[in-house]
């Protein structure tokens, strides 16, 4: 079978020497094992919540143009931040007959264990999503209580920006977390704000 590949490292991964090496050895092994043909597309430097994936894109056209079998990633969190955008894709590829394999989550559509696998994330991540909703507002109540500020600072205090890097941790999207943020601080803060807060040093 002919598989893409594809490989991913983050703006934050990118101190991580090596990792896309890594990642392409995982996946040549595991084709290697598995008498696959592998083409590898990869996007260096680049958010999974970004809309600007190259590879990515390239990979997808040729996916639906049918030109493979399977797209592999060496674990979930590769192919994109955001389950929901995740699961989309999945049910795309799933509409082109093409397989999605994640292999260190052992991550295999044409499997039913890995469809309810995969449908048991989707449930979950649902779950994460309303217990991080609670915390905020938790968070609001607890600033009035204690005679804090509600409306928008000219930054984030060092409470709330921990909790948007365990959000981001979570693998919530920027969107997400950005609509959670506003329900703390009384005002909009767009997606690329929330961006630079996760990534910031």
């Amino acid at each position: 079978m002919r598989v893409a590949g594809y490989i991913r490292v983050s703006t934050k991964q990118q101190k991580q020497e090596g990792s896309h090496e890594r990642q392409r050895d995982r996946l040549k092994d595991w084709a290697d094992r598995n008498d696959h043909a592998l083409d590898i597309y990869q996007d260096i430097a680049i958010s999974g919540q970004s809309d600007d994936r190259p590879a990515y894109e390239e990979m997808m056209t040729a996916v639906k143009d049918g030109g493979y079998g399977a797209v592999a990633v060496r674990e979930l969190s590769r192919f994109g931040r955001s389950l929901q955008q995740v699961l989309g894709d999945i049910e795309t590829l799933d509409e082109h007959d093409v397989e999605f394999i994640s292999i260190s989550e052992s991550f295999d559509t044409s499997s039913a264990m890995g469809t309810a696998m995969l449908q048991m994330i989707g449930v979950f991540n649902e779950f994460w999503a309303n217990l991080a909703r609670e915390r905020a507002k938790e968070m609001v109540e607890r600033r009035k209580a204690e005679g804090k500020p509600v409306g928008r600072p000219r930054k984030v205090d060092d409470e709330t920006l921990e909790q948007i890097r365990e959000w981001d941790d979570a693998g919530l999207s920027y969107s997400d977390i950005a609509t959670l943020v506003e329900d703390i601080i009384g005002e909009p803060i767009d997606s690329s704000t929330v961006y630079r807060y996760c990534n910031q040093d």
